[in-house]
């Protein structure tokens, strides 16, 4: 697969990922995200806002390690793992979300997408890590 098909799919992740991160929970507070954050931590004691604002940092985060393409398999993996999760807590606390199943299902190009970055590599311009380690020579 071309590298930068690679390239692309990456970025094209991490738009996701920084959108409903970063403008959907930290900066828009979509009232959506917000119910489904009340009725899975309910009167837990801490603010919903505040845990709406952490998770969305978070994936603002992950979306960092996505175009950088560092650790693309492990990174790739676990968006995946946090994506399944997510669905899974959301749809059996409380039932803000209506249809469970066809949140599922609008998450699969994306879930394809990692697999594809996990199976094939981050593409081209990626950053690398220079651990010191010298090649025998």
């Amino acid at each position: 697969m071309s590298g930068t098909i690679l390239f692309f799919i990456r970025v094209s992740l991490a738009a996701v990922w920084l959108y409903n991160g970063l403008w959907l929970k930290v900066i828009e507070l979509d009232p959506h995200h917000l119910e489904i954050v009340r009725s899975v931590f309910g009167n837990g004691g801490i603010e919903p806002v505040f845990i709406l604002r952490l998770i969305g940092s978070c994936e603002s985060l992950l979306a960092l390690g996505i175009a950088s393409g560092l650790f693309y398999r492990f990174v790739s993996y676990f968006q995946i793992t946090v994506i399944l999760l997510m669905n899974l807590i959301g749809s059996i606390s409380g039932g803000a979300i209506s249809h469970p199943f066809g949140l599922v299902i609008s998450n699969l190009p994306t879930i394809m997408c990692a697999m594809v970055v996990a199976n094939y590599g981050p593409g081209a311009y990626s950053l690398t890590l220079n651990l010191g380690y010298r090649r025998h020579e």
